[in-house]
Formats: structure tokens, sequence, C-alpha cells
């Protein structure tokens, strides 16, 4: 007896200590943040006091897509012993929970009124099995009850505390403080329920320039439920629970085979499957579609200049990275038998080494709002190729050639079909600078030995035999006017046909925010 005396002592000792915890609310401002494509790192400091023992601080309006594992204090002597997130239940949730415990109540009524029961049970041992039975159960949904019932009550003392949005919380931490804290209280965790996504401003004055100016803007975006005044902002493109917790070592042995000369076996698919894994922890933003992007992967953290506010309303804000202006050189592009408009193409350099991310850029041409495309930098090492937009100050037709040498229709030859193609391209440059233009046609290319296909004519162009493709490089002098031909013959059987493809798109997916 004394023995178990002295051990409920024990455990009633430490249930005091813990549960009569001096509460404390804390009143902290967030001084920066970091804002990576799904989530936020945020610290915040409170300058309110801590005295020596245990304590249960209390804070509001922090957001409820909090991660409670990421919470950090670091202060030294201060040490986290349980964490708990509270939200406010919606009015669907609050009546779940009532439902659920009408539901528990007619179940324990039922089981109470068979528990008394015990007249049908004959044998002694049948009427401990059933008294057995219904006792642990009728202790399961008891246990139940209480749970629902704390959670109700909990319920209705929220409702009467002031927070900011549906998606502010209370944050609830347990510490053990050493000894009084004589400096600022410093939190940190991560947080869903926000994301950035890079976003550019192109500007081209003329084509005659050797320069383009580019905006790079974050858009961000925030539902967490804090909303943040005059905070430091920090740009990352990183993992915000990526922590190497063990060090890289081979999944299996070196080994050398008869067939080849040896394989390494290590690989980062492990790691890759963690990642993802860790970004599912983070709540993403609501009503958002989000989309495949490639960083470089020298990418560091960037700092935004001077200090932003952010709300949790879902407002897309937008906040200015840098502005440059980088060398370019331009030139035309056409394809006539694609496309009858002139495309202005701009060459790129410089720009390798500012951290550009993938991303939408809305493009403006001599003062014109040309539209929006998506600008993939991870596509290009040096020098990034961008079509500015459709320009009209270069005259562009291609027509047939009308010739009576040039059968235009098939005609039979040595027992197959023979047909002569011939077209004229004319261009002309309407502007008061020299431009370079760079002009690009198709032509059939066969794989069999029942179909020949000969070029005739190409006035000195480039020839690709593969894709059957020819372009001519052209510098075109102010109101200079060029002609530039192509011919071709085709002999082919009944099996063959002339209609051509066009189709040459390759499609990519580029996962940020797409606001």
């Amino acid at each position: 007896m004394r023995f178990k005396l002295a051990a409920s002592i024990i455990i009633y000792v430490c249930f005091i200590d813990f549960s009569f915890a001096k509460e404390v609310e804390i009143v902290s401002n967030v001084q920066e943040i970091t804002v990576y494509h799904s989530g936020a790192l945020v610290s915040r400091v409170s300058n309110q006091r801590l005295t020596e023992g245990i304590q249960e601080l209390v804070l509001k309006n922090i957001s409820s897509k909090l991660v409670l594992n990421t919470i950090t204090i670091n202060n030294k002597g201060v040490t986290i012993l349980n964490k708990s997130i509270i939200k406010k239940l919606t009015k669907e949730q609050f009546n779940q929970l009532e439902d659920e415990r009408n539901a528990l109540l007619n179940q324990l009524a039922l089981l109470e009124v068979k528990y008394n029961e015990s007249n049908f049970v004959n044998e002694v041992a049948d009427l401990e099995k059933m008294l057995d039975f219904y006792s642990k159960k009728i202790m399961e949904l008891k246990k139940q009850l209480r749970f629902v019932d704390s959670s109700i009550a909990e319920a209705k003392t929220l409702e009467e505390v002031k927070l900011n949005n549906e998606n502010a919380a209370i944050l609830k931490l347990l510490v053990s403080v050493e000894k009084t804290l004589n400096s600022d209280l410093e939190i940190e965790y991560i947080t869903g329920g926000i994301g950035w996504s890079p976003s550019y401003e192109i500007n081209v004055q003329s084509s005659s320039e050797k320069e383009i100016q580019v905006k790079y803007l974050a858009r961000i975006m925030s539902q967490t439920g804090e909303n943040w005044d005059k905070v430091v902002v920090h740009l990352s493109s990183s993992f915000p629970l990526n922590n190497p917790t063990s060090l890289p070592v081979p999944e299996e042995p070196w080994t050398l085979t008869s067939r080849s000369k040896y394989t390494n076996q290590n690989n980062n698919t492990n790691l890759g499957q963690e990642q993802a894994q860790q970004q599912q922890v983070i709540s993403k933003l609501e009503g958002v579609e989000y989309q495949e992007i490639s960083i470089p992967s020298y990418l560091k953290l960037r700092t935004l200049k001077g200090t932003y506010s952010i709300k949790s309303n879902s407002t897309v804000f937008s906040f200015p990275i840098m502005t440059v202006k980088l060398p370019a050189t331009y030139y035309f592009y056409g394809f006539p038998s694609i496309d009858a408009e002139v495309y202005l193409v701009t060459e790129i350099t410089s720009w390798d080494t500012l951290g550009f991310v993938d991303g939408v850029a809305n493009i403006t041409y001599n003062k014109n709002n040309i539209g929006k495309t998506v600008v993939k930098f991870s596509e290009f090492s040096d020098t990034l190729l961008l079509p500015v937009g459709k320009d009209n100050s270069i005259f562009m037709k291609r027509k047939e050639i009308a010739d009576q040498k040039y059968a235009k229709e098939p005609t039979n030859f040595n027992k197959k079909k023979k047909a002569t193609y011939a077209y004229e391209y004319t261009l002309k440059n309407n502007n008061s600078f020299p431009v370079v233009f760079e002009l690009k046609e198709l032509f059939p290319i066969s794989q069999s030995k029942s179909a020949e296909v000969t070029l005739d004519k190409t006035t000195n162009g480039s020839i690709d035999n593969e894709i059957g493709e020819i372009t001519w490089s052209l510098e075109l002098k102010p109101g200079e006017l060029l002609k530039k031909e192509l011919v071709y013959t085709v002999v082919f059987d009944g099996s063959f046909s002339l209609s051509k493809s066009t189709s040459h798109k390759k499609f990519r997916t580029i996962s940020a925010p797409s606001f």
C-alpha cells in the first residue's frame, strides 16, 4: 500500500506542475519572413519578459496553417515542452460535433438498457462474458463522449475570442524557462497558405536599339491568417522543410560486372521522394493553380530592398526585385508557309548571373502591350532567345512562280508521277535603319526509294536535309527590296502524298503559384 501511495503522489505532483502552469499572453511582431514558392518561414519577436519556471505562452492571430513540428524558440534556456494550435470551428464543423455527441448518447442509452437485461442469460460464464463486453463498450463510448464534450466546450469558449480572420488561430506553447529572460523572445515557424511566383515586365523601345529593359518582380499571395506590417521579405526557391538529417551513403555496393566496366548505384531518388513528401505537409494556396518551373541550382536567398506589408486576404501583391538593362540584338523572323506575319526576335546576353527563374513575362514593344508569354530561362545557357511579337515594318510575301516550265500538277514520268513546285519570296525593309532577317521555308523529304526530292533552286539558302528546312540569313538596308526563290521537284509513286504537316510543337510543363 505504501508503494502504491507513493507512486500515486509522484504522478499527482507532475500533473500539478503542468496543468497549473502560469498562462502568459504574448504580444509579438513579425520582423522578417522568408517566402518560398509554397510556404514561408516566419520570425516573430516579443519584448515581453519571461520569468523562471513552467509557463504556457498564448499567441493570438497565428496562422492556422502553421506546421507545428517546425516551431523553434531561439533563446537559450527556453525549452518547448508541448505545443498546440487552436482554431475556431466553422458552423458546419460545430454541427458535426453536436451530431456526433447525440449519436454517442443514443448508443450509450441502448447499451445500458441491454446491459441491465441479464434475465435471458442462463450460464454464469455467458453472463460474465456479456458484462465484460458491455462494460468495455460503455467505457469506450464514454471516453469518446468526454472528448467531444471537451471539444464543444472549447469551441464555445473560442467563439468569444476575437481573431483577424477565418485562417487565424491561437498558438499555445508550454515552455520551461531556466531563469528570467532579459532579452527579446524569438520564435520561428513555417506556415503554409502563402507562396511567390516570378514575374517579368520586358520593355522594347525600338528594334534599332542594342539593349532591352527587364523588370523582375515577385508576386506574393497570402492566405495564412496573419497580417504583416513593415516586414523584411526574403525570397527563396528552395524547399522550406529541406533540412538534411543524414549523411550521403551508397544504397548498394559498387560492383564490377563482366559485361560493363562498372556501375555506380548511388542516386538521388530517395532525396526527391523525401522533398515531395515534405511539400505535401505545407498547405498550398486555395483557388490557385500550380505549375512546374526550373530554377538555377546555385540560386541563393534574395532579400527585397526596404520593408513591405502583406495582408492575408488572397490579394496578389507585386514587389520589385530588380530592374536591369541588358545587351540585346534584334532580328526579324518569317516562316511564310506557316504564318504570313513577320516577327521581331531578340537575343539577350549577360542575364545568366542574375538568378532569373522561369516565369510569366508581359512584353511591351514601342509603347504597345504585346501580351504575355512564359520565359524559360532554364532552356538557355548564355544567349536567351525571346520572341518580342509581330512587326509589320517588314513586308513579306510568298507566291507561286507562274512559269509554264514548272508543272504544278503531277504528270506521269517513267511509271511514276512528277511535280515541280516553285515559290518566290519578297521582302522589303520599311524601317529607316538596316535590319537582319531570318527567312525559313519547308520542303518535303523522303525516306524511301519510292519517292525522290530534288532541290532545283535555292538562291544561296542554307539547307537542312534532315528536317527539310531551308534558311536565308539576310541583311536589308533601309528601303531595300529583296527576292529569293525556292524550286524543288518530287518524283513519286501512287502510294505517296504531297500533303505537308507543319506541326513541330514540343510541349513541356513548367511548381509555383500561377497568378
